[in-house]
């Protein structure tokens, strides 16, 4: 008798140990709000991260636009030899600079430094708002220059030019001019923002004319 009550107490224990036990309710919700709430960070910290993946684009775009621009015309007013008040259709303003440059042959050297020229003019265009325009004007028959015109930028909020403090369009003797400073501002809209960058340089004439 006593060893079959403990073979029955024997299966009775083993028997309650293979039942399977489940979760409960409240283990549930506790379990799906800690997935929830990883779920969360790790949306918002991809968020994040594309934000300032694009707000560092944004800005990269914006600055190689002002550098692209500044190393142009900052070679062309080095190589001028004059600054003009106006040439054929174009007038100097504030907005509108008038490069004239010695015109050089196919290896790129000066042909005639006193009267051989080429004219190279930079401005806002007046129909196309943001774009600034490169517009190339050669000796036909002398300069290897090719006559051109060309968008440098297209997101240009401003583009100023003044001479020692004084804007271009009030400068009483073009022929004194020696060195220029233009200000440039180029921005760009990105996902609700703006992104904004402001260039200053000044450039002296190297060739220029006594």
């Amino acid at each position: 008798m006593i060893e079959k009550s403990k073979k029955g107490k024997s299966m009775s224990i083993s028997t309650q140990k293979s039942r399977p036990k489940g979760l409960t309710l409240m283990e549930l919700l506790i379990a799906l709000a800690l997935v929830s709430l990883i779920v969360t960070g790790l949306f918002s910290l991809y968020t994040a991260s594309q934000r300032y993946f694009i707000s560092e684009s944004s800005r990269a775009d914006v600055l190689r636009d002002v550098r692209y621009v500044q190393s142009w015309v900052s070679r062309d007013i080095k190589e001028a030899v004059q600054v003009l008040p106006s040439w054929d259709v174009y007038t100097a303003s504030d907005s509108c600079l008038i490069l004239r440059l010695p015109s050089i042959d196919a290896s790129g050297y000066i042909i005639d430094i006193e009267y051989e020229f080429d004219h190279i003019i930079y401005r806002l265009h007046p129909q196309i708002s943001g774009r600034l325009e490169r517009i190339v004007d050669a000796k036909e028959g002398v300069s290897s220059r090719a006559d051109s015109s060309r968008f440098l930028a297209t997101r240009v909020n401003s583009f100023q030019v003044s001479s020692e403090g004084v804007n271009l369009s009030a400068v009483a003797d073009f022929s004194q001019l020696c060195s220029i400073d233009i200000s440039l501002t180029s921005s760009k809209n990105m996902l609700g923002r703006s992104y904004q960058e402001i260039l200053q340089t000044g450039v002296k004439l190297r060739n220029k004319m006594d």
